[in-house]
């Protein structure tokens, strides 16, 4: 008899999170007002935007892998945290929306210098990013497993397990 499905953990769900952020980062850095803020090198300070000048795309699709499986790791410990709560994927998406706000914010404000626009676009755009991975991460977990009666309760002899 097969037991219950198999559930993803780990470096999995890290795995997974980390391929939904980097597809993001692939549809949004084609639009710059809505690009992750660490793609926003273009607003950073002079040290920074001189090496987009020894290869742009190289340097931005390496912070892009970097940084999604940053974000992919933090993804997964959330979700293995929230994997036995009440309501899981709508907890973990607000958990990484928060995430994604506070940490966007805080790298806007010490190194980069965008316009209000961008800045405000980049941070947005985070929000269904932060849906989508929650919604992968919480069909990767599977069922949470379904709770033990107390103290023989729900046996029908009434009897406590062993």
């Amino acid at each position: 008899m097969p037991g219950p499905p198999r559930r993803a953990h780990g470096l999995t769900l890290a795995a997974l999170a980390g391929a939904v952020h980097l597809a993001c980062d692939a549809a949004a850095a084609q639009v710059h007002a809505v690009a992750p803020p660490y793609l926003l090198l273009d607003h950073a300070a002079e040290l920074f935007r001189d090496l987009l000048a020894l290869d742009r795309t190289a340097i931005l699709v390496t912070v892009s892998v970097a940084a999604s499986a940053v974000n992919g790791a933090i993804a997964a410990l959330m979700a293995v945290a929230l994997e036995d709560a009440p309501r899981r994927r709508r907890a973990l998406a607000w958990v990484l929306t928060a995430f994604w706000v506070l940490s966007g914010g805080l790298l806007m404000l010490i190194y980069l210098s965008p316009p209000w626009g961008v800045a405000l676009g980049s941070l947005a755009a985070g929000i269904p990013r932060a849906w989508a991975v929650a919604w992968v991460l919480d069909r990767a977990l599977g069922r949470p497993a379904p709770a033990e009666p107390e103290g023989g309760a729900g046996r029908p002899d009434g009897v406590p397990p062993a």
